[in-house]
């Protein structure tokens, strides 16, 4: 099986200048906690949830946004990913699950070719787990 067969191939994605605060916006309009940067049609980068996320050295509670990162002033690409780990549409799903499993890392975006930055889609645990429940009711 191949990462084409169960990758998501309409991507939202984010510029690197997009305020973090938007980029908290979109993850939690559209339900998911990935977001793929790009930058004129290429992957430049990738930010997930948790690097929105400030880290606490205290337990005491104050306000929302000093749990998040969510300003207008702070932009993605100061938080981003880019030393990212990407697939190909060809590359086998186990695989790619082995790298997210290595690299404990919850998904991976999905680019046209080896050596390519052009983003076609990504792939998350879910989709794993998708691929999983569809192969084990053709058994």
């Amino acid at each position: 099986m191949k990462i084409r067969d169960w990758m998501t191939s309409v991507v939202v994605s984010v510029a690197p200048d997009t305020s973090v605060k938007e980029a908290f916006l979109v993850m939690k309009t559209n339900g998911f906690r990935h977001l793929p940067v790009v930058k004129s049609g290429k992957l430049v980068g990738f930010v997930t949830d948790r690097d929105l996320r400030r880290p606490q050295l205290s337990d005491v509670f104050r306000e929302w946004n000093e749990l998040y990162r969510i300003s207008n002033d702070i932009h993605v690409e100061d938080v981003m990913i880019t030393d990212v780990v990407a697939v190909t549409p060809e590359t086998d799903l186990v695989q790619a699950a082995s790298i997210l499993v290595e690299k404990k890392i919850g998904a991976v975006p999905v680019v046209d070719e080896e050596g390519s930055k052009t983003l076609v889609g990504i792939i998350t645990i879910y989709d794993f787990l998708k691929a999983l429940v569809e192969c084990s009711k053709k058994k």
